[in-house]
């Protein structure tokens, strides 16, 4: 084991319920382990099986099976290696959830021993001889991957060790959350925001970030230098905010259509600090005459255009 608690520890924390767990639904990412029976010592109830798995919402079942049920005299405990490092915690191991048939609780390794840490997630569920815990990621530091072992300690009426059996027999299991893009503290839509702060996510079991509502609203264009003359260079823009934010677009994509009479000009687009902007050169020729156009700018596939007219001086 990472580091067994071989004393015998006060379990504090939820009750241990003893529920029917036929038909329970089965996590996304459910990884079975085996480990031999047989290998117990003193009475200690023996491991034969451990499956890790997680849900959308980021709570990790730890199922294990033993070959007779949980006793009163015996702990059982899951260490947890949170941060993939063995040489942080009790010999690689930051957390341990630890139950008995009184109770569960969650102990925090805090640099001198395991204490007591609060839980509001932890459950622990008991039915013949198959021990549940349940604890979300955000009791244990929001994990990722998890080293992992599983023991179980028998003790006699004095509470003096007894015997053991640890699952795996040496070094420790691994487990990798699988977690919904709206769940796994990632940015993958690449917009600066992450999980439920991200528009896009509806739900930690969303899986598309990207599919953000996008509302635009522009003002009015406005013509720079205010009177144009024939022949200069001219910049239109129009300011556009995201109703979703209530803030200035910082990206899209500006498309110009620019006309002098008949005439088409080049233009050239861009957004930059909340305006979208199309740039051009009148005619020489262009005096007197009207030069009307459109900005179109698409944020995340959301288009919107704002009009535009004026009289070259």
């Amino acid at each position: 084991m990472l580091r067994g608690l071989r004393s015998r520890v006060l379990v504090v924390g939820v009750a241990a319920a003893t529920v029917c767990l036929m038909g329970a639904g089965v996590g996304i990412a459910d990884t079975p382990n085996s480990d031999p029976a047989g290998d117990a010592t003193g009475g200690s109830p023996d491991i034969t099986r451990v499956a890790a798995s997680n849900d959308a919402t980021g709570v990790i079942t730890f199922r294990i099976t033993t070959v007779a049920p949980l006793i009163d005299s015996a702990n059982m405990g899951v260490e947890l290696d949170t941060d993939s490092n063995p040489a942080t915690g009790a010999a690689g191991a930051e957390y341990t959830l630890i139950g008995g048939t009184a109770g569960a609780g969650l102990l925090k390794w805090n640099g001198a021993g395991f204490v007591n840490a609060p839980a509001r997630s932890l459950t622990m569920t008991r039915s013949g001889n198959v021990v549940v815990f349940k604890i979300n990621r955000s009791d244990i530091g929001r994990p990722f991957r998890l080293g992992f072992d599983v023991f179980t300690v028998n003790y006699d009426a004095a509470d003096a060790y007894l015997g053991e059996d640890d699952a795996p027999d040496g070094g420790a299991y691994t487990y990798t959350l699988a977690l919904k893009q709206c769940g796994n503290g990632r940015d993958d839509d690449g917009d600066g925001t992450v999980d439920g702060k991200d528009l896009g996510c509806s739900s930690p079991a969303d899986n598309l970030e990207r599919d953000d509502p996008v509302s635009l609203k522009a003002s009015k264009a406005v013509v720079v230098p205010a009177k144009p003359k024939a022949g200069n260079v001219v910049v239109v823009g129009a300011a556009v905010i995201r109703l979703q934010t209530g803030a200035g677009i910082t990206s899209g994509v500006v498309k110009c259509s620019v006309r002098v009479g008949t005439e088409a000009l080049a233009a050239s687009g861009k957004v930059g600090s909340g305006v979208a902007n199309c740039k051009f050169t009148l005619p020489t020729a262009s005096t007197g005459k009207m030069v009307r156009g459109t900005i179109t700018v698409t944020v995340k596939g959301h288009p919107i255009k704002v009009p535009f007219a004026f009289r070259v001086t």
